[in-house]
């Protein structure tokens, strides 16, 4: 019983140290962009804090929702998604990207709140199609389709790293969920050449040849990729200090945002890039102890699928931050500076916090 108490204050506890971390190296690395771009120095840190108290509101809010009651929102919430997703279309561009709602007095990205609907659609069809799964036409073909609908349109704002994200989740989630292998490598073949050719195309094929060597065209296209590996390198064991990075003095591009896990290795060491590793990890596998104790397929699969969006997102972070993986504006859950992301991590948290409650329910039983 106390563990599983212990399971919520855990979440809760890790969830707040990357907030509050977060908030550190944003005022560190946000600072400075603020300067450059003509604002006062508090300017991103500020609209952060706002972020947050809103996300916790939001956090607040989730848990509060039983987790069978997603189902009965599971058809409106995917049009609803897939609206957003096509009036974005209909904004101006930013950076080359139809990514945002432009609303007074904020912006909101629908490809944020459409991993939550892909998770619950997903886990929702899973448990109710589940003697149907191992049939191509019946069980795993519709599900594709309509996820996939997704997908497509958020790979044609452009959004790579979302589409690459989504994937992801998808197959990791077919196979808990008892999908066929053969299906999904089925489906990896069919959608394999699309993201091929989308990679090959313009800015993104320039991007893909400085990850394979970024030094061969070092002031343009591999620029972002050394100056983060110029960070991570020079932070050593135990970092430069919180604010003595050198990189955020306008030689990392996007440093509080799409790069902040170069800041604070470069800040904070090897140590400290190890322990937000660390801090990922603990949280998956408490969410992942509370979704093999459900008895409930749905709310496994659930939980399940959160906690492997939020794990995924930040590998995917580091991954591109340290070389490892091409670069793809994708921002540190919880850490980087973004309202939409922060407001519905948070609000994602919510669910897996709800999760862990409705576990210790159903062992009292």
């Amino acid at each position: 019983m106390s563990e599983l108490r212990d399971n919520r204050l855990v979440i809760l506890v890790i969830i707040s140290m990357l907030v509050m971390g977060g908030l550190i190296f944003i005022l560190s690395a946000g600072s400075m962009q603020a300067i450059y771009l003509g604002r006062q120095e508090l300017y991103f840190f500020q609209k952060q804090m706002v972020s947050i108290i809103v996300g916790f509101f939001a956090m607040y809010t989730a848990y509060k929702v039983p987790l069978d009651t997603w189902r009965k929102y599971v058809i409106p919430l995917y049009f609803i998604t897939l609206i957003l997703l096509v009036v974005v279309f209909f904004y101006r561009p930013i950076n080359g990207a139809h990514r945002w709602l432009l609303l007074p007095g904020f912006s909101f990205q629908p490809s944020e709140l459409a991993k939550f609907t892909l998770v619950l659609y997903l886990a929702h069809y899973l448990d109710k199609k589940e003697a149907l799964l191992k049939n191509f036409s019946k069980g795993f073909l519709p599900a594709s389709i309509l996820l996939g609908l997704i997908g497509a349109l958020i790979l044609s704002e452009p959004d790579f790293g979302t589409t690459f994200l989504m994937i992801a989740i998808l197959i990791a989630m077919f196979l808990i969920g008892g999908a066929s292998i053969k299906h999904i490598g089925g489906m990896l073949g069919f959608i394999s050449p699309i993201l091929i050719a989308g990679m090959m195309m313009g800015y993104r094929k320039a991007r893909l040849l400085s990850f394979l060597d970024p030094w061969a065209d070092k002031y343009t296209t591999g620029y972002q990729l050394i100056q983060s590996l110029a960070a991570v390198g020079s932070g050593k064991i135990f970092g430069k200090g919180i604010g003595n990075s050198s990189q955020k003095l306008h030689f990392l591009p996007e440093a509080h945002t799409d790069f902040i896990y170069a800041i604070i290795a470069e800040e904070t060491g090897f140590f400290g890039a190890v322990f937000v590793i660390a801090l990922f990890a603990v949280l998956f596998y408490v969410c992942l102890q509370v979704a093999k104790m459900h008895k409930n397929k749905f709310k496994s699969i659930f939980t399940f699928g959160i906690a492997y969006c939020l794990i995924v997102q930040a590998g995917l972070h580091i991954g591109v931050v340290t070389g490892a993986l091409p670069t793809k504006g994708i921002g540190l859950p919880f850490v980087s500076y973004g309202g939409s992301s922060m407001i519905m991590s948070l609000f994602m948290v919510g669910v897996l916090i709800r999760s862990a409650e409705e576990v210790q329910g159903e062992s009292d039983v």
